[in-house]
């Protein structure tokens, strides 16, 4: 995720990698020193809140990965 924010001296907007939070820039713009400000998250939306009630609903498997037993060739088939 980008990291974008402005110069407070001349206002130029830049945009960095979040790697990049914390780290002082010189503005592309201005040359004047810029600390990158950490990212900032959108608020989670309703439907990704935590589910409520059991704990075990919470933790229940919802896909599984099922492979289907070897066949056997060389048997005779049932009659």
């Amino acid at each position: 995720m980008d990291i974008r924010f402005s110069c407070p001296t001349c206002g130029h907007h830049m945009i960095i990698d979040e790697a990049g939070a914390g780290m002082i820039v010189d503005c592309t713009e201005c040359g004047r020193e810029v600390t990158v400000p950490k990212p900032v998250r959108p608020p989670p939306s309703p439907a990704a809140k935590e589910p409520s009630g059991n704990p075990q609903e919470r933790e229940r498997t919802v896909a599984l990965k099922w492979t289907p037993p070897p066949t056997k060739t060389d048997t005779e088939p049932k009659r």
